[in-house]
């Protein structure tokens, strides 16, 4: 079936609507919650909601009046036969059954992380691979135009070769920490081995079940070493990265609404030396607040011409396998080299 794609999301809480209620992410975030890029994306067809809070489900009927909302997916009619489901439900074996109640299904967009164990992750992706379906993962910052713009060659233009740089996180390392895990895999490229530093701590209230907080190193395949530290969100949010090239500073902050470039220039201080002029800075316009329009955008050309996703499965499982290498550091002690 072509466009516009049928599509069902199971699960109904803050990514899928509930964030679109905060009128402070509504002045910066075009698009912050999933139903609200099905009520306008020309591709797709929101056609059920599943969540077994009635709530939830009063919710979704407001935004949309034709839409099917079940309690559970065997109580769904038509909306069976979606094409796309969205699963913006914890991970665990309730992902593949609500799966399975889709037989017409051809991709899914999953939030992260796809498992609360790369077992169980893999099972996940393996499941999915024996149906053909196609696996878009929810880390919309590899959709963001901007940040894509920098992956593909903008970075090394603006800074040239990477030379250092730190990552900040916090509410948990499956949770905000693979974001920036990705974003640093995205921009820097592959990383190799992780050493995670001081000891781990589990705040209260983080998202995931059994999350931590930690710093670590990640070595570069290249042999570049960038860090990643966590922050206490009790204090503020961040989720940031910050890059110190040969040539330039760039900096990803405010959980990626500044991004500023800052240039190379002659040294204040000594003559013959040269200084990266953080206090001149060159703000680029952050395209992050249709991020989330995008990451649909991507799935459906990939439906319609067979292009290769922006997010797909099997780079959200290297992402993942790092966080894991870093818990497994973190609890041992020691480093750990990164394979699939």
């Amino acid at each position: 079936m072509s466009a516009p794609y049928p599509t069902c999301i199971v699960g109904f809480g803050k990514i899928a609507a509930g964030y679109a209620n905060d009128p402070v992410m509504a002045k910066h975030y075009r698009y912050t919650t999933h139903s609200q890029v099905l009520l306008a994306h020309p591709e797709f067809r929101w056609t059920a909601v599943v969540d077994p809070a009635p709530d939830a489900r009063t919710a979704a009927l407001a935004l949309k009046s034709t839409v099917e909302a079940a309690a559970d997916t065997a109580s769904l009619g038509e909306g069976r036969d979606a094409e796309i489901v969205v699963l913006a439900i914890p991970p665990g074996p309730g992902r593949l059954q609500a799966l399975e109640a889709f037989p017409k299904a051809r991709a899914v967009l999953v939030e992260k992380p796809l498992g609360r164990s790369l077992d169980e992750a893999r099972q996940f992706l393996e499941a999915c691979a024996k149906r053909n379906i196609l696996v878009q993962v929810a880390l919309w910052r590899r959709a963001d135009p901007l940040f894509r713009e920098l992956a593909g060659g903008r970075l090394a233009q603006q800074i040239g070769a990477l030379q250092s740089g730190n990552a900040l996180y916090g509410n948990g390392l499956h949770n905000n920490g693979v974001h920036m895990v990705d974003l640093i895999r995205m921009l820097c490229g592959e990383i190799a081995a992780v050493q995670a530093i001081g000891p781990a701590s589990t705040p209260p209230g983080l998202p995931i079940p059994g999350d931590i907080q930690v710093d670590a190193a990640l070595t570069l395949a290249n042999g570049r070493n960038l860090f990643v530290s966590a922050l206490d969100f009790s204090a503020y949010r961040e989720v940031g990265l910050d890059l110190w090239g040969e040539a330039g500073r760039l900096s990803i902050f405010q959980e990626g609404l500044g991004v500023t470039h800052f240039a190379r220039a002659a040294n204040r201080a000594m003559s013959g030396e040269r200084e990266i002029a953080s206090d001149a800075p060159q703000p680029l316009a952050s395209t992050v607040g249709e991020a989330f329009w995008h990451l649909y955008d991507d799935l459906a050309r990939a439906l319609q011409t067979g292009a290769p996703l922006c997010s797909p499965g099997a780079s959200a499982l290297v992402s993942e396998t790092v966080i894991e290498r870093i818990v497994e550091s973190a609890r041992a002690g020691t480093r750990r080299t990164v394979e699939s």
